[in-house]
């Protein structure tokens, strides 16, 4: 192993033991539609053009 590799997993095992590893989260998922130029009906193609 490299020392990257080392650094990364010394990293990452201190932040799980810290407890800094994820935010705190409600464990709700929140999908609202946000009407953009990507998604504007008049972008949109036809099935037969």
């Amino acid at each position: 192993m490299n020392d990257e590799v080392c650094a990364a997993i010394a990293l990452a095992l201190h932040e799980h033991q810290v407890g800094n590893a994820h935010d705190v989260e409600t464990g709700i998922i929140t999908i609202a539609e946000h009407p953009t130029q990507w998604n504007a009906y008049a972008q949109t193609m036809t099935a037969h053009p």
